[in-house]
């Protein structure tokens, strides 16, 4: 194997490690948007709201609880994907000089494709329920 089929090989798992950051980020900032939405139900607890917005706050921080946990939990799934991605580009350049090291190469990569889709899945189920906040807002004041 050649230097450049060499590079090609490991430019792979690499291209994936690039795309996986690109849903890091996105998911780091519905992350901040969950934070930000529990500080300012935190800010009119302090000072001091109706027992109707206080209801309303109570169901929607358990949502935004989930709701967090779930983009905790995706972007864990997605920083294994780039873990392991990395794992398997090192290896598979490992395998131009001991051969049997590709079995494993292959392992790593499929191991961070299996991440890479429970990150996602994560993703799809925190970007479902952000919907239903807004439901419960809504059906209180825009009735």
């Amino acid at each position: 194997m050649d230097a450049i089929s060499i590079i090609e090989a490991t430019l792979a798992p690499l291209l994936l490690v690039s795309s996986t950051g690109l849903l890091i980020l996105g998911m780091g900032n519905r992350m901040g948007r969950v934070v930000d939405r529990l500080r300012e139900f935190s800010r009119e607890v302090r000072e001091g709201v109706s027992e109707e917005r206080m209801e309303v706050i109570m169901k929607q921080k358990g949502v935004l609880i989930t709701r967090a946990k779930l983009c905790r939990n995706a972007m864990m799934h997605f920083h294994f994907t780039i873990l392991f991605a990395a794992i398997s580009s090192i290896l598979i350049f490992l395998a131009t000089i001991w051969h049997g090291v590709q079995y494993f190469a292959l392992g790593f990569f499929i191991i961070s494709l299996i991440t890479l889709v429970i990150g996602a899945v994560y993703a799809v189920y925190e970007i479902s329920l952000s919907y239903t906040a807004i439901l419960r807002e809504s059906s209180v004041y825009l009735k």
